[in-house]
């Protein structure tokens, strides 16, 4: 493999190098040291570990650079045709009254699986249903004018904007106070967020898919698609423009 997995490395190089990503970037991304990523890079199999998870970290990294496993020849290798294990003679059944007893005993307790699975089907069905309705603040109702279609998520950045939505506390900021960054995905790509300079978050947003972010002081973004989405900090569209696969960082405050 220590040909092929230098062929690979050196194309997920030339791509990485393309997107304008550094080693870090990416072992920040897939959550590995940036000693396997050179070591994946420079097809070094003595720093890296079996060939299983080789491949699978070879594939993690192409789908981040959004390169097809058939471009890098990754493709499922045939496994070995399963030993048929050996066949014994049927043996003729024998009902007597052990076998009947055991065959009154088993009907009752499908009946009874077949209505404990209705119940909690149910009772699931219904919590679902309470979960998934529709949330009335200002916020939702903006958002839901813009595509009822769209896919929201909405997480705090600090500890003062949840307590700014709680309301109430001496100590709490006003609402007017915390800073909402809206996100809007029209085409694949994945958002790096630093919030108030000491909270981390990172995002794989479809089309359609839309995110909120609360802060108190700033944003700093790393968009892996400047072309893919549309920023809105407190009902302002920010000025944010990039070519399609583009990198690009953004400080919004």
């Amino acid at each position: 493999m220590q040909s092929n997995l230098q062929k690979i490395g050196t194309i997920l190089r030339e791509k990485r190098e393309e997107k304008g990503l550094s080693i870090i970037d990416i072992s920040d991304m897939l959550c590995i040291r940036k000693s396997l990523v050179k070591a994946l890079e420079d097809g070094n199999t003595t720093l890296l570990p079996h060939e299983v998870y080789i491949r699978g970290y070879l594939k993690k990294y192409a789908h981040l650079l959004d390169i097809s496993v058939e471009t890098l020849g990754l493709e499922p290798r045939v496994e070995e045709q399963a030993i048929q294990p050996e066949t014994t003679p049927n043996r003729p059944t024998i009902h007597g009254p052990r076998h009947i007893a055991r065959r009154a005993m088993v009907i009752p307790l499908v009946f009874v699986l077949i209505i404990a699975f209705f119940v909690l089907n149910q009772i699931y069905k219904e919590r679902s249903a309470a979960r998934s309705a529709p949330d009335l603040s200002a916020q939702s109702n903006s958002v839901a004018t813009k595509k009822a279609s769209v896919n929201v998520r909405e997480t705090a950045g600090t500890n003062a904007a949840q307590q700014a939505d709680a309301g109430g506390e001496a100590q709490a900021l006003p609402v007017s106070d915390i800073k909402k960054l809206m996100i809007t995905c029209h085409d694949r790509t994945w958002v790096s967020v630093v919030i108030d300079d000491n909270e981390k978050k990172e995002f794989m947003l479809s089309p359609e898919e839309m995110i909120v972010l609360n802060a108190k002081d700033n944003f700093d973004l790393l968009i892996g698609n400047a072309a893919g989405v549309k920023l809105n900090l407190n009902g302002k569209e920010v000025e944010f423009t990039g070519k399609n696969g583009e990198v690009k960082r953004v400080k919004i405050s």
